[in-house]
């Protein structure tokens, strides 16, 4: 939102707890979904759409905006989530998720959601596009910056860092990377699947003001986001978020197999009970 006021971590903590509810809310009606990542990255969320980022949820079109690239479109549950919260659609449109119609498709799709900037799902293309669109803001002359998601698996996409080459090269520093590192991809876990450490030391090889915090502690986050916005030298940051999976639902935290989830009746109801809140049944 345009920050007039910074909220307190308390506040921050307030409306990540309600994007996880939300999220809760859209798995629910379909019984199953990309849950426990929408959990696990709803802090970092919270904090780019509540303290970080310039957007008016009322305007969603407004040219100053900040612009959010969801380049791992199965997050769409979770991008929903924050976005209902900060007011770009109506809270209850969230039970529509996934059905015919709705505006809030599974994959994150821009042509059908308010405030998508993105249609995501083949994995290693957000980079890329967040490069072309970073050089358009710079050309024109914009002070907007571009945030933009990964997951950890997309770091074994060629895509990521030929982008990450050239953004270094153009000096793109209104690019702001997020990497949503959970450790877990369809596949089984990510550095199992492609070993991709030492991601700093990496990216700092390819030219990036490089920051790597707790994804799930909200201080650090905060500290690191401002950081982002704030570092003088003009070169693209990127933000490693260490999360983890179904964080702030204890039984679904550290579960085995977390890249989709289906829960029946009473597990929703624990869900709810873990984040202190009713089913919405």
């Amino acid at each position: 939102m345009v920050q007039e006021a910074k909220l307190h971590n308390s506040q921050l903590a307030e409306r990540a707890g309600r994007v996880r509810r939300n999220a809760l809310v859209m798995a629910e009606t379909q019984g199953q979904g990309y849950i426990a990542q929408a959990l696990g990255v709803a802090d970092v969320l919270s904090v780019a759409y509540f303290h970080a980022m310039q957007v008016r949820p009322e305007q969603p079109e407004w040219e100053e905006r900040d612009r959010f690239l969801l380049s791992v479109g199965h997050y769409g549950i979770a991008h929903y989530a924050v976005l209902a919260e900060a007011g770009y659609f109506p809270e209850d449109e969230l039970t529509t998720y996934a059905a015919d119609d709705s505006r809030l498709p599974m994959s994150g799709m821009t042509s059908y959601t308010p405030g998508a900037e993105m249609s995501g799902g083949s994995i290693g293309l957000g980079l890329p596009m967040a490069v072309g669109m970073s050089m358009g803001l710079k050309r024109k002359g914009s002070k907007s910056f571009v945030y933009i998601l990964m997951g950890d698996g997309e770091l074994a996409e060629g895509p990521t860092w030929e982008a990450a080459i050239s953004a270094a090269n153009y000096g793109l520093g209104n690019i702001i990377a997020l990497v949503d590192f959970n450790q877990v991809q369809a596949d089984g876990p990510s550095m199992k699947v492609m070993n991709t450490e030492p991601v700093v030391d990496k990216f700092e090889a390819f030219g990036f003001y490089v920051q790597r915090v707790d994804g799930n502690d909200l201080p650090s986050l905060v500290a690191a986001f401002d950081n982002a916005r704030e570092h003088p030298e003009p070169k693209p940051r990127i933000i490693i978020c260490d999360t983890k999976m179904g964080c702030g639902v204890d039984f679904l935290e550290g579960r085995e197999k977390s890249h989709f989830i289906r829960l029946g009746d009473d597990d929703w109801k624990r869900a709810y009970a873990a984040l202190g809140e009713r089913s919405k049944a």
